[in-house]
């Protein structure tokens, strides 16, 4: 009896044994729970939700995930993003598209703006594409605009795309421009498309209207573009490029900001993070915006912003360096050759899907996937700083805090 009565004191303590830890797996479990809800309640009350969603008294339609759902039953992108011809390197652009449709291109709705079929042979035109189709498509330039008519291209692609895909905000980039498609859709949620909106990394210089970058990359919305093409149809307007001087008929860009600042009276905005002053659109890569190896030209072209937005007396509205360099909500880079976008776009999805890596995995997987030659750095990126340098803890500050944005947008 002595025996029995042991082994059924040994069985009892097991069962408690195994009762308690149960239970401690339960109560570990929910504080996880509670801690995830907590994240994404905080995530969601920093992010302000705009005016997507819920009945559009514009069109009669209803805004539901990413589309709008028209009365007729058809369906339009939300946003798209319009990738221009990059000046720089033009003869490695079909593989800078193959890219970006490796990347951030289907997400961000990239519609190729192309003179030829065979710079993106994969794509389906925007006119002839169905509604539900995959992203980048193309849109075809006629052959009487040559690559020279920069002005007569950005007038057919803004008509093209109001027309064609009638979006609620279209985001210009070129081909050298790495967009993250989260953070351009959280940025757009702030807006409403039915009001004004040209908004990117303001510049100005002395004798300039204030113009965005179009390297780092402008947003218009549907009531900019519609004004804006009204105003091209006015042949006596000063919006159009018949009525400027010459150098601005070379410039489109710049054209266009005339026009916003004396015509339409459309005002830039500052778009940096109000909580840290740091930039979310970025004309330089990565790795130059974080060291601060910009030109001088740039800088200088802050200066008179001060005028414009009011007095910044800690920035005057410059880029910051080092880690401060780049808002968390960071919407794009610049001068990102075919070779770094593969490479960056793999380091953002990997810190997002494990966000839990240490400094020293993140520091190994960059020197193991990122471009050293100039044909995948391109001639305006500057590659990784050796292994160990102090710099290294801003370029992984910088890539962990903005990793979220290569996540698929919620619009």
């Amino acid at each position: 009896r002595h025996d029995v009565s042991h082994r059924g004191g040994v069985n009892l303590t097991l069962q408690n044994s195994k009762l308690h830890t149960g239970v401690w797996a339960r109560i570990t479990t929910i504080v996880a729970l509670f801690a995830i809800l907590a994240i994404f309640i905080s995530r969601r009350e920093e992010r302000p939700m705009g005016t997507f969603h819920g009945v559009d008294s514009r069109s009669d339609s209803v805004r539901m995930g990413g589309l709008k759902i028209s009365s007729s039953g058809g369906e339009d992108p939300l946003f798209v993003t319009v990738v221009m011809p990059s000046v720089v390197n033009p003869e490695a652009r079909p593989l800078r598209l193959t890219n970006i449709a490796k990347t951030w291109g289907p997400s961000s709705r990239a519609i190729y703006v192309v003179h030829g079929f065979d710079e993106y042979p994969q794509g389906e035109n925007i006119d002839k594409a169905p509604k539900s189709s995959a992203y980048p498509q193309n849109l075809i330039v006629p052959s009487y605009i040559t690559v020279d008519k920069g002005v007569e291209r950005l007038g057919h692609v803004i008509r093209t795309v109001h027309k064609d895909v009638n979006p609620d905000f279209a985001f210009f980039v070129n081909d050298h421009t790495f967009v993250l498609p989260d953070h351009l859709c959280q940025f757009l949620k702030e807006h409403d498309s039915s009001k004004d909106l040209y908004a990117g990394h303001a510049l100005k210089g002395k004798m300039e209207s204030v113009f965005n970058s179009g390297a780092a990359g402008y947003v218009l919305s549907r009531s900019t573009m519609e004004r804006l093409i009204k105003e091209w149809d006015d042949p006596q307007s000063q919006c159009s490029a018949a009525n400027v001087s010459k150098w601005l008929q070379g410039n489109p860009g710049l054209l266009t900001a005339q026009c916003f600042e004396k015509v339409l009276k459309v005002k830039a905005l500052d778009t940096r993070d109000k909580r840290d002053l740091s930039h979310k659109f970025h004309a330089y890569g990565l790795i130059r915006t974080v060291t601060g190896k910009v030109d001088d030209w740039y800088l200088n072209k802050h200066e008179a912003l001060d005028a414009i937005f009011g007095v910044d007396a800690t920035y005057h509205h410059k880029p910051q360096d080092g880690a401060r360099c780049c808002s968390v909500y960071t919407v794009s880079f610049h001068y990102v050759e075919a070779g770094e976008s593969l490479a960056f776009w793999e380091v953002l999805r990997t810190i997002h899907q494990s966000p839990l890596m240490t400094d020293g995995e993140i520091e190994e997987l960059m020197n193991q996937v990122w471009p050293r030659d100039k044909e995948g750095l391109g001639m305006y990126a500057h590659g990784l700083p050796r292994p160990h340098l102090a710099v290294w803890n801003d370029i992984i500050a910088v890539v962990r805090k903005i990793s979220v944005g290569v996540a698929t947008p919620s619009c």
